[in-house]
C-alpha cells in the first residue's frame, strides 16, 4: 500500500520536473533562451515596423487573448492532468525499447561474431553515432506526423493538437495519449536499433555527444528557439536555412486552417523531410492566417475531457458512417 501511494505522489509532483528537467521541452533553459530572442524579435520590429507590435515588450509577449483565451486554459489544465497520467502509465508505455536493442545486439554478435577491428578512437566515431542517433529518429519523427495526418483514424486523435486556437508553449503537451504512446514506442525502436548497430560496430564502446542528457543537435534546437513554435511569435530562419532547418514560424503555419497551409510543414528539426515529400511551405514574412480546424471542430474540443474522448467518439461515427454507406450501398 505504501508503494502505491508513494507513486502517486510522485505523479502528483511531476508535472513541476518539466521545468527543471533538461530533457523537458519547457526546461527552464529552453524557455529562458525562446524569451530572448522573442525579446530581440520585438526590438527589431519596435525599429522597423513600429506599427506591426506593441511598444510594451511584455504585452508583445503574453497578449491576454492568447493566455487567457479557452484553447489555452484547456491547454494548462490538460498539461497538469496528463503529465501525471503519463507519469502513472510511463513504466508500461516503454516496452520496446531495451527488447530491441538488446536483441539486436545479440543477433548481430550470433550472426557475424565479433568485430575483428571494432571502430575505437578518434572524434568520428561519437560525432557519426550522434549524427546518425538525431537524422533517424527525426525522420521517424516526420514520417509518423505525415501518417498522423494521412491515415484517417490517426488523425483523430491528432486533431487533438491541432485543435488549439492560439497556441503557448505549454500547446507542445497538447497530445492524445494514443499518439503519444505510438510515437514514444516506434521512436524509441529506432533509437534501439541505432544504438544496437553503433554498440556491435564499436565493440560496447558506443558513445554520443549530449548536453543536460539531451543528444547535443537537439539540445541547440530546443535553445535556438524551439518554444516559439507554439506561440504567436513569428520568429523566421532566412529562407536558404529554411530550406534545412523548421522554423518557429514554419511550424505555426503548420497549424494554421488555411486551405494553402495544410498537411505543410510537417518536420521536428529538419525540413529536408517535407522537401523530399513535397510538404514544404515557406511562409512569406507577412502571411497572416489562423489557427485550428478548418472543419470548424475546435471549440469542441477546448476541455479536458473532450481532449481524452473526442477522438473516440469521432472515430466510433465515423466507422458507423461507413457501415452504413456499405449497407445502402449493398441495398442498392
Amino acid at each position: 500500500m505504501d508503494g502505491i501511494w508513494q507513486t502517486l505522489w510522485h505523479a502528483l509532483r511531476d508535472p513541476l520536473r518539466y521545468v527543471v528537467d533538461g530533457q523537458e521541452r519547457i526546461f527552464w533553459l529552453y524557455l529562458l533562451s525562446s524569451l530572448f530572442l522573442a525579446l530581440g524579435l520585438h526590438a527589431y520590429l519596435r525599429r522597423n515596423r513600429p506599427d506591426t507590435v506593441p511598444r510594451s515588450p511584455l504585452a508583445y509577449l503574453f497578449p491576454k487573448k492568447i493566455y487567457l483565451h479557452k484553447s489555452a486554459i484547456a491547454d494548462y489544465q490538460f498539461f497538469l492532468i496528463d503529465r501525471i497520467v503519463f507519469a502513472l502509465m510511463f513504466p508500461v508505455v516503454l516496452l520496446l525499447w531495451a527488447p530491441i536493442m538488446y536483441g539486436t545486439a545479440a543477433a548481430l554478435d550470433h550472426l557475424f561474431g565479433p568485430l575483428a577491428n571494432p571502430w575505437k578512437g578518434g572524434l568520428w566515431v561519437p560525432v557519426l553515432a550522434t549524427l546518425c542517433q538525431i537524422l533517424l529518429n527525426d525522420f521517424m519523427l516526420f514520417y509518423l506526423h505525415y501518417l498522423f495526418h494521412k491515415v484517417p483514424v490517426l488523425w483523430e486523435f491528432h486533431k487533438v493538437h491541432h485543435s488549439a486556437e492560439v497556441m503557448t508553449p505549454i500547446t507542445a503537451y497538447r497530445m492524445h495519449p494514443v499518439e503519444m504512446v505510438l510515437t514514444l514506442n516506434l521512436t524509441t525502436i529506432v533509437g534501439g536499433l541505432s544504438f544496437a548497430v553503433f554498440d556491435y560496430l564499436t565493440a560496447g564502446a558506443v558513445m554520443t555527444y549530449e548536453v543536460v542528457g539531451v543528444n547535443v543537435v537537439m539540445f541547440l534546437f530546443y535553445v535556438v528557439g524551439f518554444n516559439l513554435r507554439h506561440s504567436h511569435i513569428p520568429m523566421a530562419y532566412p529562407r536558404t536555412v529554411s530550406y534545412l532547418l523548421v522554423s518557429p514560424w514554419m511550424h505555426q503555419v503548420h497549424h494554421s486552417m488555411e486551405k494553402r497551409h495544410l498537411d505543410k510543414n510537417m518536420g521536428f528539426i529538419f525540413s529536408v523531410w517535407d522537401w523530399a515529400f513535397g510538404t514544404l511551405y515557406i511562409p512569406a514574412r507577412d502571411e497572416t492566417f489562423a489557427l485550428g480546424l478548418d472543419s470548424g471542430e475546435a471549440p469542441k474540443f477546448h476541455h479536458v475531457g473532450a481532449l481524452y474522448l473526442l477522438p473516440f467518439r469521432n472515430i466510433l461515427a465515423r466507422l458507423t458512417a461507413q457501415s452504413a454507406a456499405k449497407s445502402t450501398h449493398k441495398s442498392t
